[in-house]
């Protein structure tokens, strides 16, 4: 057993495993959905990664710098995000976030908790939330 394979080997099983889901289901038609945002300067100040698949949007991270939070970059940006998704004929946005992060900001822009993961660390929660398009 090997615990540090290398990139070939990752790309391996990787590679194998979207060959059997595609045989079972199709292809994914996984793509990247990456979107960031500048302050006056250039820097970037916040950004959203993820992407779609299946009908779904994924979103892997949404952060705003400290600086700038409270002031509707987070909503725009993922506003964004959904208008794309819909765009690829996405029927649904994916998410997880921490009880120290945002799930309130996720539930007032429509998402709802489809479950949750309790003591990830200990004393806090992960929440998974869904939203339809």
């Amino acid at each position: 057993m090997n615990f540090n394979p290398d990139e070939k080997e990752i790309a391996f099983v990787n590679e194998a495993l979207a060959a059997y889901n595609d045989g079972k289901v199709g292809p994914d038609n996984h793509r990247l959905l990456n979107i960031v945002e500048y302050d006056d300067a250039g820097n970037v100040i916040a950004g959203i990664l993820g992407g779609t698949y299946w009908g779904w949007m994924h979103v892997d991270i949404l952060w705003v710098d400290e600086k700038h939070r409270r002031g509707g970059i987070g909503t725009k940006l993922l506003s964004a995000a959904e208008d794309e998704a819909r765009r690829r004929g996405c029927h649904a946005v994916h998410v997880d976030t921490m009880s120290w992060q945002a799930p309130e900001f996720y539930k007032k822009l429509g998402y709802t908790i489809i479950s949750e993961l309790k003591d990830i660390p200990q004393g806090h929660t992960k929440y998974h939330l869904i939203k339809n398009l």
